[in-house]
């Protein structure tokens, strides 16, 4: 098993689709066709939307995010600075076009709140990352036939009722928390209103667990899938974001947490997980945990993470060097995703249950 580094994380990327091409040639092998839309209809269940703000759009990419090495390389792997005038547009038109011709029927695209300070205001110097409400919803509503709306809100927010409210009259059911880059503890007390009311208004609720690398995080301790159980205890339906993994090197190792909360509300069946970034580089080793524990198999929704891409070739061992190599090439980032994981048993499965989940039978 490589152990990742960062930079050999960039190393790899920035060669892979060369090694690719390369296999591919010698084995005289062609890149993947569309899968066919067969069966019961199939969904993403973790889509991010993001922008610069430079399109009115309210979006805030922080500049320590930005002279980053993994902004600049989705930047340059999605290629925006050629599509649009602003990165704004242009991440809109690569997102749809992508989604459009991925092979699952639709995606769950998420906003992203801010942090908030002590009496509930926003704090933009620890706002890395912002996708507001609305500019979501604007760009959901151009492509609904696709898309299903996931908005973010941080409970820590002073109107963080009045703002599910209404989001709900807008039609929306679907939203996102990330407690380690928002900074909230949603274990505590004080937001037990705020998921009583989600539940009765039947809202799932999608909240990262496990460590995170792609923006600054204020406290990774937030992350852990313990934080999960007030929450699930309210009677909300809970998708613990990327099921508690992390990379080889990460600690603490969250996964056995969210192995015990599976077993812990079994009976209740109102906590699932997701696969959204386990195709990328350093996930492999609990990717193959997850998929080595029945019950954890059973509760998976698929989700690509989109824009960030999955790593085929660090699959290698497992799918086969040629499978690996022909995925690789693959330049649609949610459909590379989606084949991936059908090539290790979980793909399709995962997504038409998300799809049942979400959008019903």
């Amino acid at each position: 098993m490589i152990r990742w580094t960062r930079r050999r994380f960039v190393a790899a990327a920035a060669i892979s689709p060369w090694l690719a091409q390369r296999a591919a040639q010698a084995l005289a092998v062609e890149p993947p066709a569309r899968p066919a839309r067969e069966r019961a209809p199939t969904l993403d269940i973790h889509i991010h939307l993001m922008g610069a703000g430079d399109d009115r759009s309210g979006c805030v990419v922080s500049q320590a995010v930005q002279k980053g090495p993994l902004f600049k390389l989705l930047v340059e792997k999605l290629q925006l600075r050629d599509k649009a005038p602003t990165l704004d547009q242009a991440f809109v038109q690569t997102l749809a076009g992508q989604l459009k011709d991925s092979g699952v029927d639709k995606g769950v695209v998420l906003a992203q709140d801010a942090v908030y300070d002590a009496q509930g205001r926003p704090d933009w110097r620890k706002t890395h990352v912002y996708v507001p409400n609305d500019y979501l919803l604007k760009v959901v509503a151009q492509y609904s036939d696709l898309m299903v709306p996931c908005v973010s809100i941080n409970p820590a927010r002073a109107d963080a009722l009045d703002e599910l409210n209404r989001c709900l009259e807008k039609g929306v059911r679907v939203l996102k928390i990330h407690p380690p880059i928002q900074g909230v503890d949603i274990a505590e007390r004080k937001h037990r209103g705020f998921f009583r009311r989600c539940a009765e208004k039947k809202v799932l609720v999608m909240v990262h667990t496990g460590h995170e690398h792609s923006a600054p995080v204020v406290d990774i301790e937030l992350a852990r899938p313990e934080k999960l159980r007030p929450a699930l205890d309210e009677g909300c339906t809970v998708v613990a974001c990327h099921s508690g993994t992390g990379r080889e090197h990460d600690r603490p190792d969250m996964l056995q947490e969210f192995f015990r909360l599976l077993r812990d509300y079994e009976k209740q069946g109102n906590l699932w997980g997701d696969t959204a970034v386990l195709g990328s580089y350093g996930r492999t080793r609990d990717f193959a945990r997850l998929l080595a524990d029945d019950l954890a198999k059973s509760r998976l929704l698929h989700g690509s993470d989109f824009p960030f891409p999955a790593i085929p070739l660090g699959f290698a061992g497992t799918i086969g060097a040629t499978k690996a190599a022909v995925l690789q090439l693959e330049k649609n980032l949610i459909r590379q995703d989606f084949a991936l994981k059908e090539a290790l048993g979980i793909g399709r499965a995962s997504a038409e249950q998300a799809y049942r989940l979400v959008v019903g039978k």
